[in-house]
């Protein structure tokens, strides 16, 4: 799986900024930056669902706005920040829409990862902001669960943490490198600065539209721009393996 980024205008946040990423390999991808940074518009992009003014974005070298929708949910899974159902659907009901194999069955590894043996049985409008989202991001793997399983997927996760408590932020996380070792592309935001530096293989930090930098996180994970990206200031703790960030004033 290989995504490139690669345009001179796209729209972010309502802005144009210059943006030129090539990114391939497989792993996390943290994008982090404060509110109205534009993560969720770059992610969007990403995911193929709002079109470059200038520019092209790729996966496997091959332009995203001539896929279909259909041709782009085959392999990317993308989950929105703000995600809402309304109806009274249990969480086994969620699931089913987006189940494309052919048995039906839930996979028990999906049920097992992100412990969803209490919510499938449950009203959706009856769980709390935590068991909701981990029924959308289980929804979002079961879309393209073949592919993820085969090491051939993309994932964009748009703040997939949040709602979920400390256990279960955890659980997924340590899930998801296990998908990247498998070979997919994960690309998420989060605003937790230690869960990029102690999950990531790379950051990207997004300013106003723009990205500060982007590389692999031992590079772009310093105090200079930790400080540019949030305005704040950090201390930097040494603890295994990566250490632990601090915001100490702004």
């Amino acid at each position: 799986m290989s995504l490139t980024i690669q345009a001179e205008h796209i729209c972010l946040s309502g802005r144009f900024k210059r943006l030129s990423i090539h990114h391939s390999g497989s792993g996390i991808v943290c994008l982090l930056g404060a509110n109205g940074a534009g993560k969720s518009s770059l992610l969007e992009v990403l995911a193929g669902l709002t079109p470059t003014t200038e520019g092209d974005v790729c996966w496997n070298h091959q332009p995203v706005a001539h896929m279909s929708l259909m041709e782009l949910a085959r392999t990317r899974g993308y989950l929105a920040q703000k995600p809402s159902m309304q109806f009274e659907l249990t969480g086994r009901d969620c699931l089913q829409f987006f189940n494309v194999s052919d048995s039906g069955d839930i996979p028990a590894l999906l049920i097992e990862k992100l412990g969803l043996s209490a919510l499938l049985d449950k009203a959706y409008t009856r769980m709390s902001g935590g068991e909701q989202q981990r029924i959308f991001i289980a929804r979002t793997l079961i879309q393209v669960w073949e592919p993820l399983m085969q090491g051939n997927a993309l994932l964009i996760l748009d703040e997939p943490l949040q709602s979920l408590d400390i256990r279960h932020q955890l659980a997924l996380m340590h899930w998801l490198a296990d998908l990247g070792i498998r070979g997919n592309q994960i690309v998420m935001s989060c605003h937790d600065v230690n869960i990029a530096n102690t999950f990531a293989d790379t950051v990207w930090l997004a300013r106003s539209g723009e990205l500060l930098a982007s590389g692999p996180v031992e590079d772009v994970m310093t105090l200079n721009n930790l400080r540019r990206t949030f305005d704040c200031q950090f201390d930097f703790l040494e603890r295994e393996p990566r250490g632990v960030f601090v915001p100490v004033s702004v």
